[in-house]
This record gives structure tokens, C-alpha cells and sequence, in this order.
């Protein structure tokens, strides 16, 4: 899976925001934002993607020559697909993905702000899970006046150990159990939840060895 973060646009447009840089665009590109607040482990964080026709050279040139005239420090490497370019700037760390889609270019930005990963709260605080459970990603994100967290975790117990673990401690949470599915194979399973103004769904997915949950909570 690939993130990428990031914050207001320049050039053929600024979206501010509050204490936030200003990061670089082309001209006459769209952006589309994934959520207008985003906290992916801890980090602060702002995200969009946008198309650009004249293609995967033409913006990598774009972004080094930039960073170049404003004397900041960059990189970039390939991974696969992707052109992955970075830059620190203070506090901030901007990521540019790109990569061809025919002769265009599609490229996920993004920033983040480091400067409170020492002070932010561990991923997946607060949420249950089974003993010798591993925390892959916790994202927080606020859009259109709705609040969700997003948390992934891996073990090693089966698709119905966890999905009993987590059926009785939302029911003794005094969570209502909306949706209950557990598959005849085991290796897979859902739980749908509701208390209040707050929704949860659970995700359980046998994956080789190991069992994967994700768990969405949205309050509205």
C-alpha cells in the first residue's frame, strides 16, 4: 500500500491552511484531496493526487528544479512503478509519487509533520486487540464534518479466535452487534457495530500464516 501526504498548493494555485508550508504544484493541475485532516502513526499530516498530461519526466524535472532554486535538499529513487522524490524542509517532509499512466503522469503529495512524532501518542492506542498483536498503520482523518480511525493489526491466533475477541468486547462495551459473518472456511470474517452516533466495522482476513483486522470506527 502506498501513502503519500501533503498540504497546500502553489503556482496555479494556494490552498492555506493554518500552520501549515505551502508545497508546489504545476500549473493548471486538479488536485484531489483524500481528507481535509489526516494523523497516519502519530503524524500529522495532508494528502492529494492530482494528473498531469505532459507526463512522469517533465513533472520529476518540475519538482528538482524547484527544490533546486530554493536551495532545499531533495531525493529521488525508483520503487518499482514509482518515482519517489523527497524533500525536508524544517519541521516538514514532503513526498512526491509518480508514475506513468499511458503518456500522463499520476502523482500522489504529500506532507507531513514530523515535529510531533516524539510527543504523539503510540498507533493503536486505545484499541483492542488479541495478545502478541502487531499495530501495522493507525490513520485518524476529519472530512466533511465526519470523524474515522482506521486500524490494522496482524496476529498469529485464528480468524475465529479474533472475531469471538472482539464480538464480546464490543458487546460488553455496550456496542450493538449490527452485522455478524463469519465464513464456513474461517478464513474470513465481518462484525458490524453501533453505539450512539459512533459506527464500527471488523474486518477479519486470514492471509497465509497470519490473520489481519482492520478495524473502522466513524462518529458522526
Amino acid at each position: 500500500m502506498k501513502w503519500i501526504f501533503v498540504l497546500l498548493l502553489m503556482c496555479a494555485g494556494t490552498v492555506t491552511a493554518e500552520d501549515w508550508p505551502d508545497t508546489l504544484t504545476p500549473d493548471g493541475v486538479k488536485p484531489q484531496w483524500a481528507a481535509d485532516e489526516m494523523i497516519f502513526n502519530g503524524v500529522p499530516m495532508r494528502i492529494f493526487t492530482f494528473d498531469y498530461p505532459p507526463g512522469s519526466k517533465a513533472l520529476r524535472r518540475f519538482y528538482q528544479d524547484a527544490w533546486d532554486r530554493q536551495g532545499v535538499e531533495h531525493k529521488s529513487v525508483k520503487q518499482g512503478k514509482w518515482w519517489v522524490l523527497s524533500s525536508l524542509q524544517g519541521d516538514y517532509y514532503t513526498t512526491v509519487q509518480i508514475t506513468a499512466i499511458g503518456a500522463a503522469a499520476y502523482a500522489q503529495v504529500g506532507v507531513s509533520r514530523i515535529s510531533e512524532l516524539r510527543t504523539s501518542a503510540p498507533p493503536g492506542e486505545g484499541v483492542p486487540v488479541l495478545p502478541r498483536s502487531e499495530i501495522i498503520s493507525d490513520i485518524t482523518a476529519k472530512d466533511a464534518g465526519r470523524t474515522s480511525r482506521t486500524v490494522i493489526v496482524r496476529n498469529q491466533h485464528s480468524v475465529g479466535s479474533n472475531y469471538n475477541y472482539y464480538l464480546n468486547h464490543y458487546r460488553s462495551h455496550d456496542w450493538t452487534a449490527v452485522r455478524k459473518n463469519l465464513d464456513q472456511s474461517r478464513r474470513g470474517a465481518r462484525l458490524g457495530f453501533a453505539k450512539n452516533d459512533r459506527e464500527l466495522d471488523v474486518v477479519i482476513k486470514r492471509q497465509g500464516r497470519e490473520v489481519s483486522v482492520m478495524t473502522v470506527e466513524v462518529r458522526r
